[in-house]
């Protein structure tokens, strides 16, 4: 208030300044009018100049007048200002009381909610969060504008990383019905089954009889009876022992012959393989016992490993160094870093009879790495070592090695040499290419081709060589036509050259 009663006597002031100098203008005016009458030529000069510096007064005072309407503009906004001022503590009671109820009502909403909740499921997912953080550990959601810490002024830098969050989900009657139908489906048995039909034709044989059928079926058991716990069971049943026992081949030209015939004819049934596995250290750790076959854990390969959908030459499918003793009891045990680098350790009865398994013992160790380091390719590298219990503790060492060339062309190359004392097989070696969907109508196809030499204790070399192409009408069902040539054979003296062809059908589900 005391404000406003001073601006209103400069404004009091300020109106009798311009009356009295109105007043004094007029007078004026009228005396040089009368002395315009009375003056003579020589003082009409001086007349004249104080006429104009009473003009430029009159100028100064029209300024300070619209200085002061100026003023009395600040006055009514300041006037403005107050009522609002009073007007809001008046108000100020009520809004407090409705503000009051209107959190009364949003902690019943809350605690309404807090119940709901009990009847949801927590549920915890992991999403990627983005922030920015500046040198003195200030985190922010979003980068500000100008890239400087909102708190210290230090420049910002982006990082990502992974936060659990968790949140309550309501789940619907569907979801509960499929969570409790996959749940009693894990306690079952699954079972599948995999039929494997080879014909074989030697086609330089003169008298035109030397060809052969192989067939094997295997059913497959497997079952969980923890969540980290596998067990498995194969039967297998294999009828014809393949073109090896008329060629006497060292390579093996048919890895899936081996006839479970009886003496009168009738077609046995074997338990290839039965065993339980256990993953420990969140998985990194797995343990294999029971009855195994080492050739599934030991020496794999992405493109010559498996004589029922690659190659069917026993060269091509595993090393003939390594001389693995039948299925059997055993033990295996492995370590993935998950970096790449990965280690296995195997250990297996010299025979399947079950008694004094722990003698003569056969055991195999394997590092292996997978790189990227080719072109940015997939690429995994194998060294193992083994001692054979069973002949003499022989020793031997190989290496593995299969390669992306480029996203559909795959290279191998395996090696492996052994002490000659108690083997039969000094050293080995094989390489090959496989071309995976050749054509962009046939996506599951694929074709390859190999070539391997192998060496046996007695000085006798013989190379062989393969190549096939795989027509793979569904995940279930493939033909593959298949040529074969063995060059020196240890089992034919009077030939050089023998050549197959083949056919192999393929049924799994």
């Amino acid at each position: 208030m005391d404000l406003f009663r001073i601006f209103c006597q400069k404004k009091i002031k300020n109106y009798c300044v311009v009356f009295l100098c109105t007043y004094f203008l007029g007078t004026c005016t009228n005396e040089r009018l009368c002395i315009s009458a009375d003056l003579s030529q020589e003082h009409f000069e001086q007349v004249n100049e104080r006429l104009n510096r009473l003009e430029n007064k009159v100028e100064d005072l029209d300024e300070c007048y619209a200085r002061v309407k100026d003023v009395q503009k600040d006055v009514e906004m300041i006037r403005k200002s107050m009522r609002e001022r009073a007007a809001v503590k008046e108000m100020e009671p009520v809004v407090s009381k409705r503000l009051e109820n209107r959190l009364e009502k949003l902690e019943e909403a809350v605690q309404d909610l807090t119940g709901r909740a009990a009847l949801m499921d927590t549920a915890e997912e992991i999403r990627k969060v983005t922030e920015y953080v500046c040198p003195n550990g200030h985190g922010f959601e979003t980068m500000s504008e100008d890239g400087k810490c909102r708190i210290c002024g230090l420049n910002l830098k982006e990082r990502e990383h992974f936060k659990k969050f968790k949140f309550a989900r309501r789940e619907s009657i569907s979801e509960r019905i499929s969570t409790a139908l996959e749940e009693e489906f894990k306690k079952r048995i699954l079972v599948g089954a995999s039929g494997t039909g080879i014909f074989q034709q030697i086609l330089n044989d003169g008298e035109g009889r030397h060809s052969s059928a192989e067939g094997s079926l295997d059913l497959l058991f497997i079952g969980k009876p923890l969540t980290y716990m596998t067990f498995f069971v194969d039967l297998e049943s294999i009828g014809g022992n393949g073109p090896d026992e008329f060629i006497g081949s060292l390579s093996g030209l048919n890895d899936d012959s081996g006839s479970f015939q009886d003496s009168d004819g009738v077609d046995r049934v074997s338990v290839r393989e039965a065993w339980l596995q256990t993953e420990l250290l969140k998985q990194h750790v797995r343990l294999v016992i029971g009855k195994i076959d080492l050739t599934n854990y030991f020496d794999s390969n992405a493109v010559a490993n498996d004589e029922t959908t690659q190659f069917i030459t026993g060269a091509f499918v595993n090393n003939r160094t390594l001389e693995v003793p039948e299925n059997g009891p055993g033990i295996a045990s492995f370590y993935d870093t998950r970096r790449g680098l990965f280690l296995g350790l195997g250990l297996q009865s010299a025979d399947n009879s079950g008694s004094d398994i722990v003698d003569g013992l056969y055991g195999i160790g394997e590092i292996g790495m997978r790189t990227h380091y080719l072109f940015g390719l997939d690429g995994t590298y194998r060294l193992w070592t083994k001692i054979n219990g069973g002949r003499d503790y022989n020793k031997g060492l190989g290496i593995n090695v299969d390669q992306h060339l480029t996203a559909k062309l795959v290279a191998f190359a395996r090696y492996g040499i052994n002490e000659t004392d108690g083997a039969d097989v000094k050293s080995a070696w094989s390489t090959g290419l496989e071309l995976r969907h050749p054509f962009l109508s046939r996506v599951n196809d694929s074709t390859a081709f190999a070539f391997g030499h192998t060496e046996s204790v007695d000085g006798m070399e013989e190379q062989v060589t393969e190549a096939y192409y795989k027509f793979a009408f569904n995940d279930h069902f493939a033909i593959t036509p298949l040529f074969q040539a063995v060059f020196d054979p240890v089992g034919l003296d009077d030939s050089n050259v023998v050549a197959l062809f083949g056919v192999r059908t393929q049924i799994e589900f």
